[in-house]
């Protein structure tokens, strides 16, 4: 079932729109393949459906739904092949950030870091999924901008959710303290200004989601994207 939180007071409806879409899809609530209800969910947002059409055409670029003529539209299954390259860009940007973490990171950030990290585990401990990816994307954050990179993250933050949606099955399926362990190492190392070393957790970190990926489709093979894969699939109850 999905989950409309509350509009705030500054966005506009469209916006609106595409954030509640966007978290759905995300946390996989509204799964791969699935017919979006366009008058029910406009209902359920209190919004015309301008603006919600104009949230499914930014989405669409983002290869988040596929929108089909005359037919529907249905959220897309995880592709692969775009969540490999954003996991490179990734890996390559990080491990500059960690070595950058390494020069300019005062012992006040990287006290905000092992922070994180400590609320990071009451979420993993609790199975908390949401707070898991949340605190996850906080922490990468958190390194981008004490770098002052925030470019780069807005760049990261808008290819993200293709991402996101395989990093929230590998919770599902994969033990996430090879996660937790590779973000201590990394702090340990930037707090030692071992920039060698940084980069390479940095960079050994993003490549889990290869060594998990035969994992992840074996547990979720109706998820991804399959050139057989063009059926209607049945309506689920929001």
């Amino acid at each position: 079932m999905i989950t409309i939180s509350e509009r705030t007071i500054q966005e506009s409806a469209k916006d609106y729109a595409l954030r509640v879409l966007m978290d759905n899809i995300i946390h996989l609530r509204l799964i791969p393949g699935e017919k979006l209800p366009e008058q029910e969910l406009c209902q359920r947002l209190g919004i015309s459906r301008t603006p919600f059409r104009e949230a499914e055409l930014e989405l669409a670029q983002r290869k988040l739904i596929d929108i089909r003529p005359k037919i529907g539209t249905y959220v897309s299954y995880i592709d692969t092949e775009l969540v490999e390259e954003v996991r490179h860009l990734r890996s390559v940007l990080e491990g500059e950030i960690a070595v950058m973490a390494c020069r300019m990171l005062t012992k006040r950030d990287v006290d905000r870091l092992w922070t994180t990290l400590a609320l990071w585990k009451v979420y993993i401990n609790r199975q908390q999924e949401d707070g898991i990816l949340r605190l996850d994307k906080a922490f990468h954050g958190m390194l981008y901008q004490l770098c002052g990179r925030r470019h780069w993250l807005e760049l990261v933050e808008h290819i993200a959710p293709s991402f996101d949606r395989a990093t929230i099955l590998s919770f599902r399926c994969c033990p996430p303290q090879s996660t937790l362990q590779d973000h201590e190492q990394l702090v340990q190392a930037i707090q030692d200004r071992d920039e060698d070393r940084a980069r390479q957790i940095a960079r050994r970190h993003l490549y889990r989601y290869t060594e998990y990926i035969s994992s992840i489709q074996a547990a979720f093979p109706d998820y991804f994207k399959d050139p057989a894969q063009f059926f209607e699939p049945p309506q689920r109850r929001l």
